[in-house]
């Protein structure tokens, strides 16, 4: 559950705070002037929320790859060549090729 607190009021209680984020796993949003500024939460809260931003990275990551995997194919389809026949070394070469050719 979230609570949201005042900036002066949370320095007045930061005690009451921490125990309370301890204890029952509440989540603070401290306000400075009504605008949120921060959030603190238990480490086992934020830790949590980092490995499941890791894993939303890599997925992305992953539909990324895919995609580039994907427009490769039906670029090497309009230039006519059959993917299945490519062995993973024939199109290493052509990637390699590219690279110098865009490098120069």
């Amino acid at each position: 559950m979230e609570q949201i607190i005042g900036i002066t009021n949370a320095r007045i209680n930061i005690k009451e705070i921490v125990d309370r984020i301890s204890d029952k796993n509440e989540t603070y949003i401290v306000t400075r002037g009504s605008i949120p500024e921060v959030v603190i939460m238990s480490y086992k809260k934020y830790i949590e929320n980092k490995k499941l931003m890791n894993q939303i990275g890599e997925l992305k990551y992953e539909k990324l790859i895919k995609k580039s995997q994907l427009q490769f194919k039906e670029w090497l389809n309009q230039k006519g060549y059959d993917v299945n026949k490519l062995s993973e070394e024939e199109i290493y070469d052509m990637i390699k090729n590219l690279q110098i050719n865009t490098d120069a």
